[in-house]
């Protein structure tokens, strides 16, 4: 049913909910706490995963997506002490 709300290719919509079913069916990332946001093609990646290597699979997941111009890896390991 949500695909066929924007048949628009390339919308900052159509790109979140594309990159949103790519992480739910990625089987080392399904079930992470990891939010998406588009904003002109530049897709924002927030939340938490388990590993660092998860956030890199996260970013070039969305990387993949036809109409993304950027990524911004804003992802987080859980349950790790921020350097901040």
């Amino acid at each position: 049913a949500l695909q066929a709300q924007d048949k628009a290719g390339g919308s900052d919509a159509s790109i979140t909910r594309q990159i949103q079913q790519d992480l739910a069916s990625d089987a080392a990332l399904r079930g992470m706490e990891i939010h998406v946001e588009t904003l002109d093609g530049v897709v924002n990646l927030t939340g938490f995963v388990r590993t660092l290597e998860d956030i890199a699979r996260a970013g070039a997941v969305a990387k993949r997506v036809s109409g993304v111009s950027a990524v911004r890896n804003g992802l987080r390991v859980a349950d790790r002490p921020s350097r901040a």
